[in-house]
């Protein structure tokens, strides 16, 4: 990774910590209750600490990735950027019709496909399992109301 790069990563990075901090600082607003009783602001303020950390996380990959000089970086795979922008919109268009549980496997299991993960029964599993889970925490445990879908679950 070229000088160029790592500034820009860095520059990213330092951009997304302080959105996750505001989504923080406006969902303690909202109110963000427990996580017996969730407030409005409950899932914006998990989901900015979450932003902050793993923008935390980018900030220290790009000051420790170091790389050779004569190394050539990969250039931006538009295919891959296109495919994934086309998958997270038609989950958004198909949520209510095909149900959570069903559009999540799916979305998960063709993003991890794209990403490289070769093994179809490695892909099938980890989406079902976070497809599951998170329906488990959020419809469940939390009350929140997930799409049914027209097969009902």
């Amino acid at each position: 990774m070229n000088a160029t790069q790592r500034t820009l990563d860095r520059i990213s990075a330092l951009f997304w910590f302080a959105s996750g901090l505001l989504v923080c600082y406006r969902a303690t607003l909202l109110g963000v209750g427990r996580a017996g009783e969730p407030g409005s602001g409950f899932v914006f303020f998990w989901a900015g600490l979450i932003m902050a950390f793993l923008s935390l996380v980018v900030l220290a990959e790009s000051a420790a990735q170091k790389r050779e000089a004569g190394q050539k970086s990969s250039g931006t795979n538009w295919l891959t950027i296109s495919l994934v922008l086309a998958s997270l919109a038609f989950y958004a268009v198909v949520l209510e019709t095909a149900g959570f549980l069903v559009t999540t496997c799916a979305l998960l299991a063709l993003l991890l496909r794209i990403g490289g993960e070769a093994r179809w029964t490695a892909v099938l599993a980890f989406a079902a399992f976070a497809a599951l889970s998170s329906f488990a925490v959020f419809d469940l445990w939390l009350g929140i109301r997930l799409p049914k879908g027209a097969l009902g679950f």
